[in-house]
């Protein structure tokens, strides 16, 4: 392998994890990320966050900032569709709901709510499947962490980290190529 070869391949080694803040940057991504499962039914959750000129970004359970967003739930299960689903969000330093939706079908299989979070905080967001006489709900809790994202996740710690990846990137290729090659003199090839 050549040490332009090896050069490239250790920026694109250590760029890798920047690669991985897809998904809004959040520490999750993909289908898995907001997905509970139990006694046979599946929910997944996406919160989308609006920015300007109609874009968004997804999150499943570290929300940057505070304000309106979109909490798409997909019921993955399709005896979901004929369930009807009470959804609640609560506060958890106050133990207030800020959000409640009453039971209701959604034939569909996706639950689309809009929610405001007014302040940061930790808020647990409750599915409840209205069954029967509703003496044994079954509930599906979903952390959700607003404005408490880690520096890892902020914008600042992205720009320095790409930097940094292309500042390092940029060294090793230049020490590289101006290492020079040793060739034997031919004086030392003639001794032999």
């Amino acid at each position: 392998m050549s040490i332009k070869k090896l050069a490239v391949f250790i920026f694109l080694l250590a760029s890798f994890p920047l690669l991985c803040f897809g998904h809004g940057g959040s520490d999750n991504g993909g289908m898995e990320c907001g997905i509970l499962s139990q006694g046979g039914y599946a929910i997944h959750l996406d919160v989308y966050v609006y920015g300007r000129m109609g874009q968004f970004k997804t999150y499943c359970q570290n929300i940057p900032n505070t304000g309106k967003m979109t909490m798409v739930f997909d019921l993955i299960t399709p005896d979901l569709k004929s369930i009807p689903l009470d959804v609640k969000v609560i506060d958890l330093a106050t133990g207030k709901s800020i959000l409640e939706v009453p039971p209701k079908l959604y034939s569909t299989g996706v639950a689309s709510i809009d929610v405001n979070f007014e302040k940061t905080g930790k808020y647990m967001t409750n599915i409840t499947l209205v069954k029967g006489d509703g003496s044994n709900p079954m509930v599906f809790k979903f952390p959700i962490n607003v404005g408490l994202s880690s520096f890892l996740t902020s914008p600042t710690a992205i720009i320095v980290m790409v930097l940094g990846g292309v500042v390092v990137g940029l060294g090793i290729f230049v020490f590289l190529s101006r290492k020079k090659k040793v060739t034997p003199s031919p004086i030392a090839s003639s001794k032999a």
